[in-house]
């Protein structure tokens, strides 16, 4: 079983690769490295700065982004 499919079968409340974990870091405009991930306990989507390993907000993964 994948690191994905346990969270949510198990309903963590924890981050994990989104798109059924096939989803890849990938270097933003701003140099961050990211992640695109979800946590299937609270049904939500967010970004991973893997530089920091921290979960950031929509509109910090936007900046990076250049978006």
């Amino acid at each position: 079983m994948s690191e994905y499919d346990y969270a949510v079968s198990a309903m963590a409340d924890r981050w994990v690769p989104a798109c059924a974990g096939t989803e890849v870091p990938f270097v933003a405009r701003s140099g961050a490295k990211l992640l695109y991930c979800f946590n299937p306990r609270q049904h939500k989507h967010a970004y991973l700065n893997i530089n920091t390993d921290m979960i950031i907000s929509d509109e910090e993964a936007w900046m990076h982004m250049g978006k």
